[in-house]
C-alpha cells in the first residue's frame, strides 16, 4: 500500500526532536504493515536520509500572506477540475496523492492559528485527497487552543472528510467535537512518540556520551512563552531551580537541546545557546551540555535519569514512556495545555508546574519523586506498557482500514491510575494556583484572538475600501471616455445635419441669406442712431 505522510518539519538543516519522534514512530508503524511511505518534508534530502523513505517538498505556503494561500487553494481547485495547470509548488505532492492508498497527517501541534502554514497545507492535502478519494488519517495531533473563528473552518473541514482524528489531550477532543458531525471520529490516543522506545534502529547518526552516575534530563526553550520575563531572568530562574536540584538530589544535570542542527557533536542553534546560557548562570559546575540527538538516542538518555524537567514538551512523553518521572515547566497557555494534557493521560496531571509556582511547588514536587521513587516508579511502569499497546493497535487500525481488511480504532485510551505529589493540603494549594494561572492565561488568549479578529476585520475592510475606490476610480474613468466620445458623436452628427441642410437648400438661398443679414444689421445701426440724435 502507498502512503503519503506529512509531519516532519525539518528545514534547512533545522531538526525538530518532537516532531521527528512523531513522524519517525508514523512511518515506522506504516512500514511494520508493509506500506510503502511517501513523506512530505521541510528538507526532503535530510528526511531522505534519516526516515529512509521518498521525500517530496512541502506545498509552498510557509512564510506567505494569508491572500497568496487563499488564492493557491483557488488555484489548486482549479487545477484539480481541470480548468487550470497545477501550481508547481503542489504539483509533487498531487502525483503523489493520485497514486496513494492513503493520506496520513501524523503529530504535531499545527493545527492552531499559530500555525497558519501548516493549516493550510493540511487542507490543500485534504482537498487532494477528496477529490481522488483517498482516505485521510490523523493521528497524535494538538487542536487550539488558540484558534480564530476562520481557522475553525479550515480545521473542521481537515476533520470531516477525515476517516478518523486522534488527538492527544482531552481538551483538543472536547474541542474537535465540538466542530464536527461526527464526534465519534474523534479518538484521545496517546501521543505517538511513546512508540519511540519500542522502534527498530534509526538511520540517525549517534553521538558517543560521557554521562554521569546520576543524572536529571533538563531541556528548555530559548523563549519565554507568556511569562513576562526577560531572557535574563528567565534563564537565571532556571539555573537556579536547577541549583536547588542538584543540591537536594545529589545529582547531575544533562542538558539536551530538542530543536537546531543535527549532526555529531552539533551545538548550534537558539536551544543550545539558551542552554549555555543556563549553564552559565547556575552556581554548581555539576551540568553536562549535550548536542541536538536522535529521537532513539534521546529517549536512551532519557531512560538513565532520575527524572526529566523541561519547558520542552517532549520530555514529558518520553519520560512515562520509559519509566522515567517528568516534570513540565509551563511558560504559556498553549504549553499547558499540551503538558497538562499527555501527563494526565499517564496519570501524572499535577507534574505540569506553571514556571511562575516553581518556587512553590517544586520543592514538594522533588520531594515526593524522592520519597515516593518506588510507588512512582511501578506507577510508571504500568502506564508506559498501557501506553504502547493502546498506541500499537491504533495504529493497527489504521492500516488495516487502508488495506480495508478492518476497521480504525474509535476507543478512547484507557482511563489510568493517578499518581498525586504532595499532601491534601498541597494538591489543594497546587489546584488553586493553576486555576488561576490557567484563567489568567486562557483571558490573555482571548484577548489576544479578539485583537487579532479586530485587526483583521480593519484589514478586510480597508482592502474592501481599497477595491471600491478603484473600481470607483475605474468607473468614472470610464465615464469620462464615454462622455468624450459622446461628445465627439454629437459633433460629428451636427456636422453631419449642416451639411444634410447645407445641400438641401434652393439655389440662391446663400445670397437672400446675405441681404437678409446685412439689412437686419443696418435696421439696427438705424435705430441706434435715431435714439442717439
Amino acid at each position: 500500500m502507498k502512503v503519503v505522510v506529512v509531519g516532519d518539519i525539518s528545514l534547512g538543516g533545522q531538526y525538530h526532536l518532537g516532531d521527528e519522534a512523531m513522524t519517525e514512530a508514523a512511518i515506522a508503524q506504516l512500514k511494520r504493515h508493509g506500506a510503502d511511505v511517501t513523506l512530505i518534508a521541510g528538507d526532503p534530502e535530510l528526511s531522505a536520509e534519516y526516515y529512509q523513505v521518498r521525500t517530496i517538498r512541502r506545498l509552498g505556503f510557509r512564510q506567505v500572506a494569508r491572500p497568496r494561500k487563499l488564492r493557491m487553494l483557488s488555484e489548486l481547485d482549479s487545477a484539480l477540475s481541470g480548468e487550470a495547470d497545477v501550481p508547481k509548488s503542489m504539483a509533487p505532492a498531487v502525483d503523489a496523492v493520485r497514486v496513494a492508498d492513503a493520506v496520513v497527517i501524523a503529530g504535531g501541534g499545527n493545527l492552531n492559528s499559530n500555525g497558519e502554514h501548516h493549516l493550510f497545507e493540511r487542507l490543500a492535502l485534504k482537498r487532494m485527497a477528496e477529490f481522488f478519494g483517498v482516505p485521510l488519517f490523523l493521528s497524535s495531533q494538538t487542536v487550539g487552543p488558540k484558534l480564530s473563528t476562520r481557522d475553525k473552518e479550515v480545521v473542521k473541514e481537515i476533520a470531516r472528510y477525515a476517516t478518523v482524528v486522534g488527538v492527544r489531550e482531552q481538551s483538543s477532543a472536547r474541542l474537535m467535537k465540538d466542530l464536527v458531525r461526527n464526534p465519534k471520529k474523534i479518538v484521545l490516543t496517546f501521543d505517538d512518540a511513546v512508540l519511540v522506545p519500542h522502534m527498530a534502529g534509526s538511520s540517525v547518526p549517534t553521538v558517543d556520551l560521557d554521562l554521569p552516575d546520576r543524572y536529571v534530563v533538563g531541556s528548555f526553550t530559548y523563549h519565554v512563552g507568556t511569562t513576562e520575563l526577560t531572557g535574563k531572568d528567565y534563564y537565571r530562574t532556571i539555573a537556579s531551580a536547577l541549583d536547588q536540584i542538584v543540591s537536594t538530589c545529589d545529582v547531575d544535570i544533562v542538558l539536551l537541546p530538542h530543536m537546531g542542527h543535527l549532526g555529531v557533536g552539533e551545538t548550534k542553534g537558539r536551544d543550545c545557546a539558551g542552554h549555555a546560557r543556563i549553564a552559565g548562570f547556575m552556581t554548581s559546575p555539576r551540568v553536562h551540555q549535550l548536542p541536538v540527538l536522535s529521537a532513539a538516542q534521546t529517549v536512551s538518555v532519557t531512560a538513565g535519569a532520575d527524572f526529566t524537567v523541561s519547558t520542552r514538551y517532549h520530555p514529558v512523553v518520553f519520560g512515562p514512556a520509559v519509566g522515567t518521572p517528568a516534570i513540565g515547566l509551563v511558560t504559556s497557555h498553549y504549553t499547558m495545555t499540551r503538558m497538562h494534557g499527555v501527563l494526565e493521560n499517564f496519570g501524572l496531571g499535577t507534574f505540569a508546574v506553571p514556571f511562575e509556582g516553581w518556587d512553590l511547588f517544586g520543592p514538594k514536587i522533588i520531594e515526593a519523586l524522592a520519597a515516593d521513587r518506588e510507588e512512582l516508579t511501578g506507577h510508571l511502569a504500568d502506564v508506559g506498557t498501557a501506553a504502547v499497546r493502546y498506541q500499537t493497535a491504533w495504529w493497527d487500525g489504521i492500516a488495516d482500514r487502508i488495506r480495508r481488511s478492518g476497521g480504525v480504532m474509535k476507543d478512547d485510551l484507557p482511563t489510568l491510575p493517578t499518581y498525586d505529589w504532595g499532601t491534601r493540603a498541597d494538591r489543594e494549594s497546587f489546584s488553586a494556583f493553576k486555576g488561576v494561572h490557567d484563567a489568567l492565561n486562557r483571558t490573555r488568549q482571548r484577548l489576544s484572538l479578539d485583537a487579532a479578529e479586530q485587526a483583521r476585520e480593519v484589514e478586510d475592510l480597508t482592502q474592501q475600501i481599497g477595491a471600491l475606490a478603484q473600481e470607483s476610480r475605474r468607473l468614472k474613468q470610464n465615464l469620462a471616455a464615454r462622455a468624450k466620445e459622446t461628445a465627439t458623436s454629437r459633433e460629428s452628427l451636427q456636422q453631419q445635419i449642416d451639411e444634410l441642410r447645407e445641400r438641401q437648400r434652393p439655389p440662391g438661398a446663400a445670397l437672400r441669406d446675405g441681404v437678409r443679414r446685412r439689412v437686419r444689421r443696418w435696421k439696427r445701426e438705424k435705430a441706434v442712431r435715431t435714439r442717439g440724435g
